[in-house]
């Protein structure tokens, strides 16, 4: 517009509009040109391949899966507030129009920014990739992806959520999208476990409970290694010690008058109790000590580091961790349902002589617990895993029964 003033009005041309179908093609086009296969199922989505991403604006796209169906994809921000400042962070993403022909598969889906080829970390601290299974038409979080992130699964549509995004919006310029085949879920990765399966500890699964129950060191509703409820129980292998199988030792090293361990005979065996095996062996360690260094002794740990069998599994390391502990009696009871079989696995049944004398997992023999009888603390609870009839109570500085470290998670 010119500086200069007239007196009659000037009228300036109007930029003629396109057609939408010319604008759809030319966006088609744009989105088109990032579009490439690295396999037979799979294929990127690049959305906002000239420019940053616009959150909140759904974007026509398509993946190998999909064939002709158009997918609409809906990247979403959010203000994350903090002391003094604060900003806005790419927190979630609707995918949608997702046909059957997409079923079984994983969706794979990263962010870039506008210079660099490296994925910028989204969730989880510094992950880089989001997982989806698409579960015959449910979507479910996929492996890599359990922990920090929440889905929501609709008719053809999800929408992924992490819950402490990482990445900052103003960053985020490419979203990729890959449909790839599906990938089980790791149980030592993604604490999504099967009876059976080999667990974070290099353990072995023998409890499952999807409710979850209270764990930890003061058996709480956030005792769990991620902070919440635990729902598995793991038993280390028999190897543990160094040995070709579990050690003997004793629990005390004097006569027990631990109150806080002590059950009674009718509540040795309940679902209230799992979960209590890692707080009783912290009690009795803190009577009686804990090990110097870790053991790999032989078959009798008697004038080793570890002043007694409760020492001895919580300086277990199996797994770079160091949450195993001696197994109370409900979870040793359990663990006999689980090694025996034959039976269903349950904490308020007493394990019964079913299935087969040579315990998976186990040495036939007795196997003290942490769990101290309440008309005698001196006494602790053992089961004889080949003979599982029912629990016996014997001095735990006086006999030398098989110790089984066990985790929650």
């Amino acid at each position: 517009m010119s500086n200069y003033y007239h007196d009659d009005p000037v009228a300036e041309p109007v930029a003629k509009r396109k057609k939408p179908r010319a604008i759809f093609g030319s966006a088609l086009l744009l989105f088109g040109a990032g579009l490439f296969l690295n396999t037979t199922l799979a294929a990127n989505i690049n959305i906002g391949t000239g420019g940053k991403v616009e959150f909140g604006q759904g974007i026509a796209v398509t993946a190998a899966c999909s064939g002709s169906s158009v997918l609409t994809a809906t990247p979403n921000s959010s203000f994350v507030n903090a002391s003094g400042s604060g900003a806005f962070y790419f927190n979630s993403v609707t995918v949608s129009g997702i046909p059957s022909s997409c079923n079984g598969v994983d969706f794979s889906l990263s962010v870039y920014d506008s210079t660099t080829s490296s994925a910028l970390p989204i969730f989880a601290t510094n992950k880089s990739v989001a997982r989806i299974w698409n579960d015959a038409g449910t979507f479910k979080l996929g492996t890599g992806s359990v922990n920090g992130a929440t889905i929501t699964s609709n008719s053809g549509a999800f929408t992924l959520s992490f819950t402490s995004p990482v990445a900052l919006a103003s960053n985020v310029s490419r979203l990729t999208l890959q449909s790839l085949s599906h990938v089980d879920y790791s149980c030592a990765s993604d604490l999504v476990c099967n009876l059976g399966d080999t667990g974070p500890g290099g353990g072995t699964v023998f409890y499952v409970n999807a409710t979850g129950f209270n764990c930890g060191p003061d058996h709480t509703a956030t005792g769990s290694p991620t902070g919440g409820l635990c729902n598995y129980l793991e038993f280390a292998p028999k190897t543990w010690s160094g040995q070709a199988a579990d050690p003997y030792g004793n629990v005390t090293t004097s006569a027990s008058n631990i109150a806080s361990i002590g059950v009674s005979s009718a509540n040795v065996r309940t679902l209230a109790e799992i979960g209590r095996g890692y707080k009783y062996s912290e009690a009795i360690n803190a009577v009686y000590g804990t090990c110097s260094s870790v053991y790999t002794g032989g078959r009798n740990f008697s004038g080793s580091a570890c002043p007694t069998g409760s020492g001895m599994a919580r300086a277990y390391r199996g797994g770079g961790l160091s949450d195993w502990y001696l197994t109370n009696a409900a979870e040793l009871n359990v663990a006999c349902q689980y090694a025996r079989g034959g039976q269903a696995i349950n904490p308020n049944v007493a394990c019964a002589r079913l299935g087969t004398d040579s315990p998976a997992g186990f040495t036939g023999d007795d196997h003290f617990t942490s769990t101290a009888s309440s008309t005698n603390l001196a006494a602790f609870y053992s089961l004889h895993l080949m003979v599982p009839t029912s629990f016996t109570s014997n001095y735990g500085q006086s006999m030398n029964f098989l110790i089984k470290p066990i985790r929650a998670f």
